[in-house]
Order: structure tokens, then C-alpha cells, then sequence
């Protein structure tokens, strides 16, 4: 029989046995852990500490998962801006007005080379990465542009750009050839000059310089623009006549028509004839050539410029302009293409807020980036829209008309694709990024100081000192082992045993 007062004793060294072993297997889990507890509650008074601390590590990790999907895609982007700079360049020397060799498909190897670079420009502007078409705006998922043969050669039922470019020469050139400019003679001694109507298309007539003796000239004005020239008298011989015409893309060229003695009438001149009715009957004669010859090489040229600008300027929501007709060669107006009866070019996001913002990322408490693009910004547009008005046109040889509209086209287009004052360009949307991935690599360094940080800070709370924890562990032990002793004595000591 146990003795009750050594029960008493024993019970109190279970319960102490008991809260060692605990201890023990606590100082256990620390040391297989390194943590002081699985929970909060087990941090004490610094458990508010560890909480707020580790939901501002989590914020900054979710902002650098954020920065790393950015600057991959900003990567890419800035890899194809580069890229586009450099056919911007080999564009440009494609595109030289004074070499003009047909090859068989009447086209110059220069043409050749521009529609190569068109569909590599298209391609690129085709960007995927992280999920998101890079030049798309909010419509990240479907490819913002269309192939190079449906842009150029329609597909279907809906035109394509050469269609639209030769429907616009038609209405440019007109019914005679002069550019919707009509000549007539309201008088035997008088010869009018008229825009054929109010619209946007041929020769608009620009200003009058008369240098002509014994005429009378009465404009231009009114709406349609109009002139007169009357011949009071006969002019001298070398006199001459100016003529300033707009062409439809903006550029302007003069005629200039000369009075020439008998016999000596010609390209740019006029005979001066037995009467001042006869000369003005000769002056009706030498412009009508004259337009025509304009009609044929700067108006076809600027023409082709001026379908380019229809066709591909569709910014803030535009859809391609295309002539409104049939018939071409009277047409009054532009209309708005639909997607049954034209290619869209850009297919993807084409809202009026500006392109940057189509794409925006958190990097910060309070910063935010924009990085986003569109295929048909202007900078784009401009590139895309000269390799196609270059490589689209076919020439004669041997034919001095076709040469000179080619050099001029090539001229223009050069001119273009070196992106002229005002024109947005290919460097300024790339430092428009560039400061967006500035800011974001910025922001990522931060957050790499202050996880860091806060890293430290939750160890130093959370975290178990190893060291202290094998002391404790083996004081525990010690203390158990004696409690294990004394309790094994507790148990076999009797009265009789005493005795």
C-alpha cells in the first residue's frame, strides 16, 4: 500500500513531468521548424507585429509579380520598336527617286524590297507576350492586324488597298484627264479655268500669277473655285501665265504657260495667234495638255498618296475611307468602309483614350504605369502605310510618264517615312515605354530593399534561435530524467519499506 502522503508527492511530479514533456516537444517543433509556433497566438505581444508585417511583404511580392510580367512585355515591345527604326531606315533606302529598273512584274527591285519590309512591319506589330498582343490596345487577345495580301489585295468581297487606290485615282484624274479641272471658253477671247465641284478629289486651283500684257484676269474665287482670263489684246512673245494647283494630298505644283511666237508652240507653250480670240482659243489648248500631263505624274502620284491616308489613317475609331461610287470618275464624296465591302487593316482596340493608357499596371502603393499600344498609332501608320503606297504601283518601261511618277512617289514617300516635323515618331512612343519600364525597374529595386526588410523583421520574430532552443531542450531533458527518478522512488517507497 502506497502511502497517501507519497501519492500526493507523486501526482504533483507527473503533473510537472507532464508540462516537461510538452515543453520538450515544443522545444522539438522549434527546432525542426526554426519557428517559435505554428500560430500567431504562440508570438505573444508581437503577433500584431508579425501579421501587419507579412501583409506588406505580400503586397510588395504581388507588385513585383506584376513588374516581371511588365517588363517582359516591355522587353519585347522595345525589341520591336528597334526593329521597326531599322525598316524605317532600310525603307528609306528603298525608296530612291533616281533608280528606276523595271523588274518582270513591272515593279522596281526597290518596290520589292518595301513590300518585303511591309510584311515583316505587319508581323511584328502581330506581338504576343505574357498573354497580351502587345500592339492590340484593350483588345489583347485576337491579333491586331491584318496578313499583307488581304491588306493590299483585298479578300472576298472587301476591297483591299490597290482597289482603293486605283477607285481614287479615277475620281482624281476625272472623265478628261485634267483633274476635275474644266477648261472652256465662255467668250471667243476669254478662257475659264473651273474645279468641276465642291469635293475632296483632283486638282484644286490654288492661286494666279499673269504676267501676260493686254489681259484681264478675274479670280480665282467663289466655291467651286473658278477663273477668267480675258485677252484684251495680244500678249508679247515670253510672257507668261502661272497657275498654282493643290495636288489631293496637300503639295502643291505649278503650270506655267508660255506665249511663243508662230510655229513655236509646245510642251508648256502657247502661240500667240492672228488675234487675241485665236490666242485664247491656243491658251485653252497648251493647258488642257498641260493638266493632263499633271493629271498623268504628280496628280497619280499624290493620288496614290492620298489613298494611302483613306485607307490606313483609322485612329481614334476611324474606319477606311473608300470612294463613293460607282462611278469613280464623277464621285463627289468619301464614305465610310464597312467590314462586308473593306479590309480593316487594324483590327484591334480603336478607342479615342490615348494608346499608353489601353494598358496599366500597379508597381507601387499609388503608382501605377501605362505601357499599352496601338498598330495604327501614327508613328506605326505613317511606316505601314508608305511601304504599301511605294510597293503597290507597276510602270511601263519605256514610258518617261510612268518614270517620272515613280520618282515622284519615291520622293514623297521618302520623305514621309523620314518622319517630318509633327509627325509622331517611332522614338517617342519607345521613350513613352521606356519611362514606364524605367519606373517599373525603379519600383522592383525598392521592393527588393523593403522584402527584404520585412523579411528580417518577421525572422526576428517568428524565427526560433537554434542555439537557445538545443540548451533548453537539453535543460528539459535533464530535468525530466530527474523527474523520471524521483518518481520511480515516489512510487516504490512504503511504510513496510521504511520499516
Amino acid at each position: 500500500m502506497v502511502d497517501p502522503l507519497v501519492g500526493s508527492r507523486s501526482s504533483g511530479v507527473v503533473r510537472e513531468i507532464i508540462q516537461l514533456r510538452r515543453g520538450m516537444q515544443g522545444l522539438e517543433q522549434q527546432l525542426a521548424t526554426g519557428r517559435k509556433s505554428q500560430t500567431y497566438a504562440g508570438l505573444g505581444t508581437q503577433r500584431s507585429l508579425s501579421v501587419a508585417f507579412r501583409g506588406d511583404l505580400a503586397r510588395f511580392e504581388s507588385y513585383h509579380s506584376s513588374i516581371t510580367l511588365v517588363e517582359l512585355r516591355l522587353s519585347i515591345t522595345d525589341q520591336v520598336l528597334t526593329r521597326l527604326d531599322g525598316v524605317a531606315t532600310e525603307a528609306r533606302g528603298s525608296m530612291d527617286p533616281n533608280i528606276y529598273q523595271l523588274l518582270g512584274d513591272g515593279r522596281t527591285q526597290g518596290q520589292a524590297t518595301a513590300y518585303n519590309l511591309l510584311g515583316e512591319t505587319l508581323s511584328m506589330l502581330n506581338s504576343e507576350a505574357g498573354g497580351r498582343h502587345l500592339f492590340a490596345g484593350k483588345d489583347v487577345t485576337g491579333k491586331p492586324v491584318e496578313t499583307i495580301n488581304a491588306i493590299m489585295d483585298g479578300e472576298g468581297n472587301r476591297a483591299g488597298f490597290v482597289q482603293h487606290r486605283n477607285e481614287r485615282l479615277l475620281a482624281d484624274s476625272g472623265d478628261s484627264g485634267t483633274g476635275r479641272l474644266d477648261i472652256s471658253q465662255p467668250a471667243a477671247n476669254q478662257v475659264r479655268l473651273a474645279e468641276d465641284g465642291v469635293h475632296p478629289f483632283g486638282l484644286k486651283i490654288g492661286s494666279v500669277n499673269n504676267g501676260l500684257s493686254s489681259t484681264v484676269v478675274a479670280g480665282p474665287s467663289g466655291t467651286p473655285s473658278t477663273f477668267d482670263i480675258d485677252f484684251t489684246a495680244q500678249p508679247g512673245a515670253g510672257q507668261t501665265l502661272k497657275i498654282n494647283l493643290i495636288l489631293p494630298d496637300g503639295t502643291s505644283k505649278s503650270v506655267e504657260l508660255v506665249a511663243a511666237g508662230a510655229g513655236q508652240g509646245g510642251d508648256g507653250k502657247f502661240e500667240i495667234g492672228a488675234s487675241a480670240d485665236e490666242t485664247a482659243a491656243n491658251l485653252a489648248a497648251a493647258l488642257t495638255d498641260s493638266l493632263r500631263k499633271v493629271s498623268r505624274i504628280e496628280l497619280g502620284a499624290a493620288s496614290a498618296m492620298a489613298a494611302g491616308t483613306d485607307f490606313f489613317d483609322t485612329a481614334n475609331g476611324g474606319a477606311p475611307q473608300r470612294i463613293d461610287g460607282p462611278p469613280f470618275a464623277t464621285a463627289t464624296a468619301l464614305r465610310a468602309g464597312t467590314e462586308s465591302d473593306t479590309v480593316f487593316w487594324y483590327k484591334g482596340d480603336n478607342g479615342t483614350d490615348p494608346a499608353r493608357n489601353t494598358a496599366t499596371a500597379r508597381i507601387d502603393d499609388g503608382l501605377t504605369i501605362s505601357y499599352g499600344a496601338r498598330a495604327n498609332e501614327e508613328a506605326f501608320r505613317v511606316l505601314v502605310q508608305n511601304l504599301a503606297v511605294f510597293s503597290s504601283g507597276t510602270y511601263t518601261e519605256g514610258n518617261q510618264d510612268d518614270e517620272n511618277r515613280y520618282s515622284i512617289l519615291a520622293g514623297k514617300t521618302l520623305q514621309s517615312t523620314s518622319y517630318p516635323a509633327g509627325v509622331q515618331k517611332l522614338e517617342q512612343i519607345a521613350g513613352e515605354l521606356g519611362a514606364a519600364r524605367s519606373a517599373a525597374n525603379n519600383a522592383s529595386n525598392r521592393h527588393t530593399v523593403k522584402s527584404g526588410t520585412l523579411q528580417t523583421l518577421i525572422d526576428g520574430i517568428e524565427s526560433a534561435d537554434l542555439s537557445e532552443v538545443s540548451v533548453s531542450l537539453l535543460t528539459q531533458q535533464t530535468r525530466l530524467e530527474a523527474s523520471y527518478r524521483a518518481t520511480s522512488i515516489l512510487f516504490n517507497m512504503s511504510l513496510v519499506n521504511y520499516i
